[in-house]
């Protein structure tokens, strides 16, 4: 459906790289999504500090419903966009 966010610039980031990843089929772990936004290799970043970014872009996101159907944890692998890839659009 067309739901409407208003986002942190953080948590845009966040969703960028999740919907960058959701478009090739991928699920990112935590220290893989700190890898993309800091520039470092995921071999130097924490898994905790990616989980603090999902975190946030879900409290961003607002209602725990809402958010924990759009951005799904898929257990001991990662994270991922819980949508269609035919709906994702960058504006």
């Amino acid at each position: 459906n067309n739901l409407g966010f208003k986002l942190t610039d953080a948590a845009m980031e966040t969703l960028a790289v999740l919907a960058e990843a959701r478009m090739d089929d991928d699920v990112l772990s935590g220290a893989e999504i700190e890898a993309v936004i800091s520039g470092r290799d995921a071999a130097d970043c924490d898994e905790a500090a990616g989980a603090t970014r999902i975190k946030r872009l879900r409290d961003t996101l607002g209602n725990q419903i809402v958010s924990e159907l759009l951005v799904k944890n898929i257990a001991r692998r990662g994270y991922m966009l819980a949508i269609e890839k035919d709906v994702i659009r960058m504006t």
